[in-house]
């Protein structure tokens, strides 16, 4: 394989992975508000923490997908965790994808009232169809339009973080005498506990899916690469979009999407191509969250995956119409605390600490 070619599928494997883990929290930046800004500079630490586990788990399970013959994507729990904890995390994982697509449901309907005036029951809609047209076409097609949407989202996100944080350098050097005196929600209850949790719900969201691109490698190196690249970017977009959201924290912390208020306080024309890509990067983990569940129960393109991925469809626009801000701190904690154990697996696993 070429070197271009290499390049090309590192790349398209760390888009791949920033765009899984963006969707809605992090894109609205509810989630980066309440797992790191929350807490202050500190923050800031929390976030290089997250990096280095992040790129470290990405890596580790591309290559895995790439290196280990599993028989379905689902059984990477038991590889990492053994069979009594495996079993519970097949068991549960459908419920929690599903639960977290609800999420991403909600989220789109939210985004898309706030800025457009549409109702959210439509704006969910509209999210619903985009999902289940692209887990039809295959895992294939979800790689190439994941790929190249993930770092478009990445770079806006970043230029709206760095042109907050230049036009509130003061809030940003005050913003601990601030923060203390505001009613913030917080994720969890320490600030040490925020780049684990938060790397923990991560995980859990792409362990299957980054197993299911692994196998479509060409080479072990790209895996690594790819997983260490996107976590860096993903972790780099995150910090700095958690300055921004310092920066200007009296002003964001009572906005249900803040990311969009900072992006039309910056000019219009920015908050409608934010909020192009905030719907952008819902889709990106709406969509390889359904392709989770569905191919929790049959292979994709038969009858069976079809008619999984309607149902779910439908009952997730029903779930969508309760409230984005309280379902995301309900639950995205408690499934990042999960997924701490997956880590720990992955850690023990590369060790060669877990035996068979």
């Amino acid at each position: 394989m070429s070197k271009k070619s290499n390049f090309s599928e590192v790349i398209k494997f760390a888009g791949t992975y920033v765009s899984v883990c963006i969707g809605s929290g992090f894109a609205t930046g509810q989630e980066i508000m309440q797992f790191f800004s929350a807490y202050g500079i500190i923050s800031i630490v929390a976030n290089l923490i997250c990096m280095v586990i992040l790129a470290y788990c990405g890596a580790s399970l591309l290559e895995i997908g790439k290196s280990v013959k599993l028989r379905s994507t689902n059984d990477i729990f038991s590889y990492l965790c053994g069979d009594i904890i495996g079993n519970f995390f097949k068991a549960f994982m459908p419920i929690f994808f599903f639960c977290s697509f609800v999420v991403m449901v909600s989220g789109a309907g939210a985004a898309i009232n706030q800025y457009y005036g549409i109702s959210k029951s439509l704006g969910s809609l509209i999210l619903i169809i985009l999902a289940l047209i692209s887990i039809i076409l295959g895992m294939n097609k979800i790689i190439d339009i994941l790929g190249n949407i993930g770092p478009m989202i990445i770079i806006i996100s970043v230029g709206i973080g760095i042109v907050t944080v230049a036009r509130n350098l003061d809030t940003f050097y005050n913003a601990n005498e601030i923060i203390e005196s505001l009613n913030l929600t917080k994720a969890v209850s320490k600030w040490w506990m925020s780049p684990l949790i938060y790397s923990g719900l991560n995980i859990i969201v792409v362990t299957p899916f980054l197993v299911g691109v692994g196998k479509t490698a060409s080479n072990k190196k790209n895996c690594i690469w790819g997983g260490v690249l996107g976590g860096l970017v993903f972790m780099i977009a995150g910090m700095v979009l958690n300055m921004g959201l310092i920066s200007d924290i009296q002003n964001v912390y009572i906005k249900e999407i803040p990311t969009l208020y900072m992006a039309d306080n910056i000019s219009k024309i920015i908050g409608i191509m934010f909020s192009l890509m905030l719907i952008a990067g819902i889709y990106t983990t709406a969509v390889p969250l359904l392709w989770s569940v569905c191919s929790s129960f049959a292979k994709e393109k038969t009858t069976k995956f079809n008619l999984i991925a309607l149902g779910c469809s439908v009952v997730g626009f029903i779930g969508g119409r309760l409230p984005f801000a309280s379902l995301v701190n309900l639950i995205y904690p408690l499934s990042g605390a999960l997924g701490v154990i997956i880590i720990v697996g992955i850690v023990l696993r590369r060790l060669n600490i877990l035996v068979d």
